[in-house]
């Protein structure tokens, strides 16, 4: 299979390529430029971050269950200048120049609804992507994958935290990653009706404040539906609960969280579990083929201010199938234009699709990618490909 050629998006300051006709759009959607220098300056940040790139791989392997890795970001092509970044791969800019259109996308449907962000919810913004972050490598790092340099960035004694990823970047590429996180989020929140302020958190908290309560659950998990069934049967007869998990395949305490947390982990709805009262058991709940059965041993409020966070992620869950509806709809209305040299735009999957090579006239030295053939002595900094 012919490797990737190299696109000449030279993410390195002072190539010759700088004195070259490049055009100054990566892409222009409905009518909001993607600059060439932002898209650079974007790949050049990742192109300079190993850990970002392990990140995006665990992020990418995690959210396709294995099935789809992203493209290699560093080309073949290197600066003239000690300590510059490699040229990126086509099929990797062309991936990124994507998420930044779906990106710039979001950011528009969010300014027609008038969504706006305060330095606040930046400020929480910026805590979830690091632990979004810390919470993927955690992940991958119980994988049979797990200690793959592709995804670990090398033997550690512990995953990479959020904050290491991002003190690896340039505070530029952050604030603009926040931004994107802060904004999704606060639109999110505001088509579930919530809105995105303190206060919008608070009245949320108020309608919805037992789903919040802090629940301790004792757990017996069953192989069958029907044992599970029969022992909650046995516990409403009056038979006490820990005389009935006795028998389970599995039994014992279950740490005490949140009922929303704990109801999300689990695949069910608060409210399947939001009626029970100490002593009664829940409808088994099937998970991964095990059927469990879960006893309620205490329930306790939970103040706003410990809340807060999952009470912006509940509200954000409450409005995330319609923001998504609201951005489908407008990719496909989109007039999106892309440097050819990227691919082409495809308004029915509303995405880049990258050439399978670039055309000859994007490419400075092409006796690089003809084996056999010297490099011309012209362009003795200019990227090439590996054949």
């Amino acid at each position: 299979m012919k490797r990737l050629l190299v696109l000449l998006v030279l993410i390195a300051c002072g190539l010759v390529a700088a004195a070259l006709s490049v055009p100054s759009n990566a892409a222009v959607v409905n009518g909001s430029a993607i600059s060439q220098q932002q898209l650079n300056s974007d790949v050049s940040a990742i192109a300079g971050s190993p850990y970002y790139q392990c990140y995006l791989n665990s992020e990418e392997f995690l959210a396709s269950n294995g099935s789809q890795q992203l493209p290699p970001v560093q080309g073949a092509g290197k600066g003239q200048n000690p300590g510059d970044n490699p040229t990126a791969t086509s099929a990797f800019v062309a991936t990124y120049l994507d998420t930044e259109i779906g990106h710039e996308l979001v950011l528009q449907v969010a300014a027609k609804r008038g969504v706006t962000v305060t330095q606040a919810q930046l400020a929480d913004a910026r805590t979830a992507l690091s632990n979004q972050i810390a919470s993927v490598m955690q992940q991958v790092s119980q994988t049979a994958q797990g200690q793959d340099p592709k995804f670990s960035c090398g033997p550690r004694p512990a995953p990479l935290t959020g904050e290491e990823v991002l003190g690896q970047l340039p505070a530029s590429f952050v604030d603009s990653q926040v931004q994107f996180v802060a904004t999704a989020t606060a639109l999110q929140q505001n088509v579930a009706g919530v809105g995105s302020s303190e206060s919008d958190l608070i009245r949320y908290f108020t309608r919805h404040r037992s789903e919040f309560d802090t629940v301790c659950f004792n757990g017996a998990a069953y192989s069958t539906q029907s044992d599970a069934a029969t022992a909650a049967a046995s516990v409403a007869s009056g038979t006490p609960f820990d005389q009935v998990a006795a028998s389970a395949v599995q039994h014992g305490a279950i740490p005490c969280n949140m009922l929303t947390v704990l109801a999300g982990e689990l695949g069910v709805s608060p409210s399947s579990l939001d009626h029970l009262t100490p002593g009664k058991v829940s409808d088994p709940i099937n998970v991964n083929g095990s059927y469990l059965l879960l006893e309620l041993s205490s329930r306790t409020p939970t103040p706003f201010d410990k809340a807060k966070p999952v009470v912006s992620q509940a509200a954000q869950a409450a409005g995330s199938q319609v923001a998504q509806q609201a951005v489908t709809a407008a990719e496909r209305r989109a007039s999106v234009s892309v440097d050819p040299r990227y691919g082409t735009w495809v308004p029915v999957t509303a995405s880049v699709f990258t050439p399978f090579t670039p055309r000859v006239s994007d490419v400075l030295n092409p006796a690089a990618n003809v084996a056999g053939l010297p490099s011309s002595p012209s362009s003795p900094s200019s990227p090439s490909s590996s054949g």
